[in-house]
């Protein structure tokens, strides 16, 4: 990565990043003019959400990342978030209907209505979700556009549900509709999620977003169907149901990764319980070293404005203390009039965050912490380099890495020092590219243990991450030819 940076121990050309900043693509950044902006205004991974577009708005898109990347000379992790069970409306005759407080109207499946023999009445919200008509029950409540219109079911006349409108609104094609405290009977990946995997496989992304996680069987699933198809991308967890909050840590601990997808979880239960719920799963994470991306609304006023509110200011500085890896940009980048002040200004925020986070004593016993299920040299390695790269001596943590593994461990100490995690592999590269302090780099000469340590030493050097003569703390695994687990922590002068 070629930018600046105040961090003495750098050269001047070069930032490094604590907290990732994750962007989601749409019309206003789809170009790699833009992505190049919003890498320089502080991005460090873009989401593509299956939930609209093609499949070749999605190509370009990541052609896109990819020519900015080659540009940068840095490594960009792309996102496939997946639709999951998301129920929506479909496509509406004027793109848009009014919903009336107090008025009766029909919802039925698009597909089921195709069927329908009989007369069909002319006030139907057609929606895209093929069971509703027998998962729903005459009381239920229905959600529509993340909760801003409010029906409640009167009669079930399979494949019609009448409702009367509680809270009425503008209702457009495409929005979401959640029915809280109803089982959904659909499973967690559709037919298109599955096609959905296949194209980002193709495309060699870098990480799957399953969306609506109920349980830890969801993960287990699309990780057989990913590595069936062929692919190896790691698997995000999206917690949006009230289910995956109770099973959280059995989700955690199959789940690669997860997002706190706050936008659904905040109508699926009480918008109060949602702050709580954040904290509750970042803590989960940071315990089983997973990394953890916030998201939804973190800077929704710039969509249309060119400065946050203080709330959202707020907002974003308390997911990065609470110990996020990652913070995410939804419609603000996708489709906002602002995308780059977007980015500029989440990471100014951030960066004031991390001060305070960097000297809660907190971090520090996270040094002593243990992590279940993890290979414990590695962890004893990882502990170890956290602690002495406190030392001011210590410019930086190198890691050689095969997996990614290493580098997460260390990560999840949170130690002040930058983690560079050095790797013959551009996936691997781009995967720690999502962790929290971490940047991957591709060295493309791996021998013996001597000469790779070397190899190392001269290519930041040569490359301008270090100045010569900064002492490093490297981690690796002897012997390297063998591809060994990390077992050594060696200090060198560069």
């Amino acid at each position: 990565m070629k930018l600046k940076t105040k961090n003495s121990s750098f050269h001047n050309d070069y930032v490094h990043y604590y907290t990732k900043i994750l962007c989601t693509m749409g019309p206003a950044i789809a170009s790699k003019q833009k992505i190049t902006e919003l890498v320089q205004a502080g991005a460090n991974a873009f989401r593509l959400n299956m939930s609209h577009g093609s499949h070749e708005m999605h190509k370009a898109n990541i052609d896109y990342i990819r020519a900015a990347e080659k540009e940068l000379g840095i490594y960009l992790p792309i996102i496939v978030d997946l639709q999951g069970p998301k129920i929506r409306v479909s496509d509406l005759k004027d793109s848009v209907i009014q919903l009336e407080t107090g008025k009766n109207i029909y919802i039925a499946d698009s597909t089921q209505l195709k069927k329908l023999k009989t007369s069909k009445p002319d006030n139907i919200i057609p929606v895209e979700y093929p069971s509703i008509a027998k998962d729903v029950k005459v009381g239920d409540i229905l959600l529509f556009d993340d909760g801003l219109m409010q029906v409640i079911v009167k009669k079930v006349d399979n494949p019609l549900i009448l409702v009367t409108v509680m809270n009425g609104g503008m209702l457009k094609s495409r929005k979401g509709i959640n029915l809280p405290n109803i089982d959904i009977s659909q499973p967690s990946m559709s037919d298109k999620d599955k096609d959905d995997v296949k194209f980002a496989i193709a495309h060699n992304v870098d990480y799957i977003a399953l969306s609506f996680v109920r349980k830890a069987e969801d993960i287990i699933n699309i990780k057989k169907y990913i590595k069936k198809s062929g692919g190896s991308q790691w698997v995000i967890a999206k917690i949006e149901k009230p289910e995956a909050v109770v099973n959280i840590e059995d989700i955690v601990k199959e789940a690669d990764a997860i997002m706190v997808a706050r936008g659904d979880l905040g109508v699926e239960i009480p918008a109060a319980e949602v702050p709580s719920a954040q904290k509750k799963i970042i803590a989960m994470c940071n315990k089983y070293a997973k990394p953890v991306i916030t998201a939804t609304q973190m800077l929704e006023s710039m969509i249309y404005n060119p400065r946050p509110t203080r709330a959202e200011a707020s907002d974003v500085a308390n997911a990065v203390l609470d110990g996020t890896d990652v913070v995410m940009l939804s419609a603000e980048t996708s489709v906002g009039a602002y995308p780059v002040e977007t980015v500029s200004y989440m990471r100014t925020i951030c960066k004031e965050a991390e001060k305070h986070l960097l000297q809660d004593e907190i971090r520090l016993r996270r040094r002593e912490s243990y992590i279940s299920g993890k290979e414990s040299i590695a962890l004893l390695i990882a502990s170890a380099a956290a602690t002495i790269a406190e030392d001011p001596g210590i410019k930086g943590i190198l890691t050689l890495s095969l997996s990614g593994e290493t580098a997460l461990l260390i990560s999840n100490k949170r130690p002040i020092s930058p983690i560079i995690a050095m790797t013959e592999f551009e996936h691997i590269a781009r995967r720690v590219g999502l962790f929290w302090g971490v940047t991957g780099l591709v060295i493309h000469k791996v021998s013996g243990t001597d000469e790779t340590v070397e190899e190392m030493k001269e290519f930041l050097v040569k490359h301008k991450y270090f100045h010569k003569d900064s002492t490093v703390l490297i981690t690796s695994g002897r012997p390297i030819v063998a591809r060994s687990r990390t077992n050594m922590l060696t200090i060198e002068r560069l």
